[in-house]
């Protein structure tokens, strides 16, 4: 109950602070006398995707030929006309990205390497949701390992994901679309966009959607109710505010996770190797309509736009987002060669996720010694805590996969809340702080070459985590990384034919860890990437392609010590080679055409002998393709 009261309130906060705005816009149209000027002008223009996504790789206005870095976008024309609701579905157009993990929060494969659609507008805004998204213009894949500028505790080493959302515009229309189909499919999405003054300084728009469907499996719901508004204000010729939030309900099955035993058994092949020779039922859930997970989230988001001079201006963000789930939560451990499967119950009464960040960038165009330069400057501040209150039956029950017993799927809410009921609660709280500091430069030697130097310097405190119930702490740590970045483009034809090339870096914060009563402080595990290759872009998008070859090298990973498993060393090693291309056309008007295809080679490669020299479970197919014809 306090939990609804407290959204309820910051669902009126938001529409009280909406209606002073319009109310004081409209007010001061009516008061004042205002000379005669042009209300609009409009710009016919063609903006690339690719160009956008460029901006926000670089956290600067840079063109995609100028930008070392490889970007992969599913753009607003595809969103649309595939009728996308998922992140899932939109990121199967994008080159060398694969599912991993399913779930509410689904994990991809980049590169070689799993990670989560973590940021948002360039903001490192963890949501624990990612599939409503009615708001989303534009999906980007930024490769390689991005430390440098989107450092923190969300960054992959294969490369991160981006979404952009709509902003306001100055235009009044009403856009309303209702869907059904199979499994029980209803959907009615809203978009109202409309000016709040005469002067159309003020600008808002809203998207709301609501969800219901079932599964094509035996159990299997999901039901959502999505807000986001936002509001977009000119204060002055100088300066402009963007506002926006998000408020999401759902309900829904939640998917158990399958663990399959390892193939090899002292080193041995003894078990299946491929997810073909499980012999898991894919029209069966494994899980019943009771066993729900339930979210709510809250999210603002602020960015402030300040013009200091024709060559400096300002960019101040904001991020805060709030997540709470609760409900029951279901793994399972494949055994006996993959042949029956072990049941382990969880039940959450709250899991609760909080992010906080500060970024402000300065931004500026200068001339040094006849060479021109475009200027990065950035500090980011980033507090995420993480809170759990649940319960963990364990292992209840081993089930034949072939022949389940009759009890097989009696595994129901209710009988987890008595399996849980005599468990000893677990309850804590993990905050951290992360502080940054970066700098990016971009040099024109000549009108053809391109440079880029970058460097980033981060300071993680991890607070440790907190046993609320005997109010201990452990696992605290402190520490720092520097992550260079460096690049090259080169136009071979200006504008349209570029070769390019990059060193990136990028780091993950390893926590202390204790095994049999000894202490482990790890140090931040690196990975680094060498990559190059040829862009090109054919005026009036009649062909964008890019093709690239990269080699990522891992080190400082956590393995068991091949002398004493016991104990663990932290001196693994794995690298992730491969080529990907990406084509995107506009042969004929509104005739779009997208091929995406890539070959990855992952390997082990120091690591104990169980699984040294294999490829990492979480590397994903070696060659994947996508094509994509609409009109």
């Amino acid at each position: 109950m306090l939990l609804k009261t407290i959204y309820l309130a910051y669902v009126f906060m938001f529409t009280l602070v909406f209606t002073i705005c319009s109310s004081t816009a409209w007010a001061q149209y009516k008061d004042s006398l205002l000379p005669k000027q042009l209300d609009s002008v409009y710009v016919n223009a063609r903006f690339s995707a690719k160009d956008k996504a460029s901006f926000q790789s670089a956290r600067m206005n840079i063109p995609d030929y100028e930008n070392p870095q490889v970007t992969a976008s599913v753009g607003k024309h595809l969103i649309k006309n595939r009728n996308y609701t998922s992140q899932s579905a939109m990121l199967s157009n994008a080159a060398g990205v694969t599912p991993s993990w399913a779930g509410v929060a689904p994990y991809f494969t980049i590169r070689g390497f799993r990670t989560r659609s973590n940021f948002r507008n360039g903001l490192n805004a963890y949501l624990q949701y990612s599939d409503e998204n009615s708001n989303i213009q534009q999906i980007d894949v930024i490769k390689g390992p991005s430390g440098t500028l989107f450092g923190g505790t969300n960054m992959a080493f294969g490369g991160l994901i981006n979404v952009l959302t709509y902003a306001p515009i100055d235009s009044s229309f009403m856009n309303f679309s209702l869907a059904t189909g199979n499994n029980a499919l209803q959907r009615i999405n809203i978009d109202l966009n409309t000016h709040l003054d005469a002067t159309h300084k003020s600008l808002f728009r809203m998207f709301g959607t609501y969800t219901s469907r079932k599964s094509f499996q035996d159990a299997g719901i999901n039901k959502i109710i999505f807000l986001a508004p936002s509001l977009s204000y000119q204060l002055s010729p100088d300066l402009k505010v963007r506002l926006e939030a998000e408020f999401l309900r759902r309900n829904t099955t939640n998917s158990p996770l399958f663990t399959p035993a390892n193939p090899l058994v002292g080193g041995t092949l003894s078990n299946v190797e491929h997810s073909s020779s499980l012999n898991l039922d894919y029209f069966r859930s494994y899980t019943d309509n009771t066993l729900l997970w339930q979210t709510s989230s809250l999210n603002f988001y602020a960015k402030i736009s300040y013009t200091i001079s024709p060559d400096w201006q300002s960019e101040t963000n904001l991020a805060s987002t709030n997540s709470t789930s609760s409900g029951d939560y279901q793994t399972n451990l494949l055994i006996k060669n993959n042949t029956a499967v072990t049941r382990r119950v969880l039940h959450y009464d709250e899991e609760g996720m909080r992010n906080y960040q500060v970024q402000q960038n300065f931004i500026g165009h200068f001339n040094i010694v006849g060479l021109d330069n475009k200027l990065l400057v950035g500090l980011d501040y980033h507090r995420y805590s993480y809170a759990a209150n649940y319960k963990n039956a364990g292992y209840v029950d081993t089930i034949s996969i072939a022949n389940p017993s009759a009890t097989a799927n009696l595994l129901n809410a209710d009988l987890i809340r008595h399996l849980v009921l005599s468990k000893q609660p677990s309850n804590s709280v993990a905050p951290q702080n992360s502080y940054s500091a970066y700098i990016s430069d971009i040099i024109h030697p000549t009108d053809a070459l391109t440079l880029m130097l970058s460097a980033r310097y981060d300071r993680l405190i991890n607070l440790g985590t907190k046993d609320l119930l005997t109010g201990t702490t452990t696992a605290d740590y402190k520490q720092s990384t520097i992550t260079p970045k460096i690049g090259f483009t080169y136009q071979l034809l200006p504008k349209v034919a570029t070769l390019f090339g990059n060193y990136m870096s990028g780091f993950q914060n390893l926590a202390p860890t204790s095994i049999n009563g000894v202490l482990y402080n790890l140090k931040p595990q690196y990975g680094s990437q060498l990559e190059s290759g040829v862009k090109i872009a054919v005026p009036d998008h009649a062909l964008d392609l890019t093709l690239s070859y990269y080699a990522i090298s891992v080190r400082n990973t956590v393995m068991t010590d091949p002398n004493d498993a016991t104990k663990y060393t932290q001196g693994g090693r794995q690298y992730s080679r491969g080529l990907e291309l990406d084509i995107q056309s506009e042969p004929l008007p509104n005739l779009f055409i997208h091929v995406g295809g890539a070959h990855n080679i992952s390997k082990i490669t120091v690591a104990d002998a169980t699984v040294q020299g294999l490829r990492p479970v979480n590397a994903g197919p070696q060659m994947v393709f996508h094509m994509v014809c609409e009109l």
